[in-house]
C-alpha cells in the first residue's frame, strides 16, 4: 500500500499540473463567488449553546470551542477579504445559506434532519455572519441540504447571468463545500476553491477533504495568490 500511496501521489500530481497549470481566469463578465453557509450556526457561540442545550459540560469543552473560534476566525478574514476584493472588481457574490421554508422545518432535507440540524426561518443559526453578510442588492439563496445545486435553483441562475466561471469560499469543507464543487463541475463550470477561505469542523477533516477536491474538481490557490492576481484587474 505504501508503493501504491507514492503512485496515486504522483498520479495527482502530474494531472493537477496538466489540467490546472495555470490559475482560473478572472472576469467580472462571466464570474462569480459563491459563499457557502457562512452563518451563525458555526460560530463558537452557537455551539457553546448547542452543547449546553444538550447537556454537555461547556467548561471541560472550552479548549475545543476556544478551537473552533479561533479556526473560524482566521477563515472568516480571508472570506472577508475575497468578498470585498469581488465586489470592488465587479464579480458578482451569491450568498447560500442552510434555512427551511416552513417554520416546523419539516421541509429538510433527511440527511440534515437525522443529524438534527434544524433551521426553522428566522431562527438564530440563519442569520449571516454580519462581516460576511449580503449587501442590498446581492444574491440570496437558501437550501435545506449539503448541496447547492440540488437545494437551490442555482444552476439556472447561473447560466441566466452568463457565469462560466465560480469561484468558492465557505463551510465546511468535507460536507457543503465538497458536494458543491463536485456538482459545480459535473455542470460544466470552472471552479476554483480559495483553499484557506473555506475550512471544516476540524483543521484534519479540513485537510483529508481538501485532498479529494483540490486540483481535481476544481483549480485552488490561497487568498493572497487571489488577491494579487485581482489587483491587477481593471
Amino acid at each position: 500500500m505504501t508503493q501504491l500511496n507514492e503512485f496515486a501521489n504522483q498520479y495527482y500530481k502530474g494531472l493537477a499540473e496538466g489540467v490546472y497549470g495555470d490559475p482560473m481566469p478572472l472576469d467580472s463578465s462571466d464570474t462569480a463567488l459563491i459563499l457557502i453557509d457562512i452563518q451563525e450556526s458555526i460560530t463558537q457561540e452557537y455551539y457553546t449553546r448547542q452543547f449546553t442545550e444538550f447537556g454537555m459540560d461547556v467548561a471541560a469543552l472550552k479548549p475545543i470551542l476556544d478551537e473552533i473560534g479561533q479556526n473560524l476566525n482566521k477563515t472568516l478574514s480571508n472570506i472577508e477579504k475575497v468578498l470585498k476584493a469581488c465586489r470592488d472588481k465587479g464579480i458578482r457574490p451569491i450568498h447560500i445559506k442552510i434555512e427551511s421554508y416552513l417554520p416546523d422545518a419539516k421541509d429538510t432535507g433527511l440527511l440534515h434532519a437525522s443529524a438534527g440540524m434544524l433551521y426553522p426561518p428566522g431562527s438564530h443559526g440563519t442569520d449571516f455572519i454580519a462581516s460576511a453578510a449580503p449587501l442590498d442588492g446581492e444574491l440570496v439563496l437558501k437550501k435545506t441540504c449539503s448541496g447547492i445545486h440540488v437545494g437551490t435553483p442555482l444552476d439556472r441562475i447561473l447560466r441566466n447571468l452568463g457565469i462560466k466561471r465560480v469561484l468558492v469560499v465557505g463551510f465546511y469543507t468535507d460536507q457543503c463545500v465538497s458536494t458543491s464543487v463536485r456538482d459545480l463541475r459535473d455542470l460544466g463550470y470552472e471552479v476554483a476553491i480559495v483553499e484557506d477561505a473555506i475550512n471544516a469542523f476540524s483543521p484534519e477533516r479540513h485537510e483529508k477533504a481538501l485532498l479529494g477536491i483540490k486540483k481535481i474538481y476544481a483549480n485552488s490557490e490561497t487568498t493572497d495568490e487571489l488577491l494579487a492576481r485581482m489587483a491587477t484587474l481593471k
